[in-house]
């Protein structure tokens, strides 16, 4: 493996959220190698991102990843990720919007079954909705005003692949998705 300093990542500090399986743990991992301090949090299981601290020190053989429960449709979580990013590291510099729901609350079976958007309860909606479109702006929303303080930073929003984003059957997923992606538009950014 590369040395830290190689990535120009060294000394950084970022916010990965959904850190605690899947894209998030790996993303946080990654960083973590790369020598990024990482605040990982988990909605619901603390216990997932607790695991990944844990396996982050074993490979760097320091603290540099920091479990936390924060839920990023709650606006007070994610100002308690940054005010955690600040106090603990001094700065802020990556957020990573990783968090998100997928068709699994929709229907066990979207695979091989597509779902039709009329029959999915008006909770699970919201709750895709939310995690996926709303959470990412309340976190990115938060997180801004420390970037700008320091003069820099970098918002990654994780997203799908268009063909997916418009697949039979993926409401509310794609079109969550397919806003995250309209949206780092609008900031000037990539497609994600």
């Amino acid at each position: 493996m590369s040395a830290p300093e190689e990535h120009g990542l060294a000394d950084q500090v970022a916010i990965v959220t959904g850190g605690g399986c899947g894209l998030g743990r790996a993303m946080t991992l990654g960083l973590a190698q790369a020598g990024v301090r990482v605040i990982a949090t988990a909605a619901r299981e603390l216990a997932e991102v607790e695991a990944v601290a844990q396996e982050a020190e074993r490979a760097c053989g320091d603290d540099r990843v920091r479990p936390l429960l924060a839920d990023v449709t709650r606006a007070a979580d994610c100002a308690a990720a940054v005010r955690e990013a600040v106090a603990r590291f001094g700065r802020l510099d990556i957020l990573v919007n990783n968090a998100g729901r997928g068709m699994k609350y929709v229907s066990d079976t979207f695979l091989t079954e597509p779902s039709r958007f009329w029959e999915v309860a008006p909770d699970t909606w919201r709750m895709v909705i939310d995690t996926n479109v709303n959470g990412p702006f309340l976190m990115a929303r938060t997180a801004v005003p420390a970037m700008l303080e320091r003069g820099s930073g970098r918002i990654i929003n994780v997203s799908m692949n268009r063909e997916t984003m418009r697949r039979r059957g993926f409401s509310p997923c794609g079109p969550s998705k397919a806003a995250l992606v309209v949206r780092n538009r609008d900031l000037g950014a990539g497609p994600c």
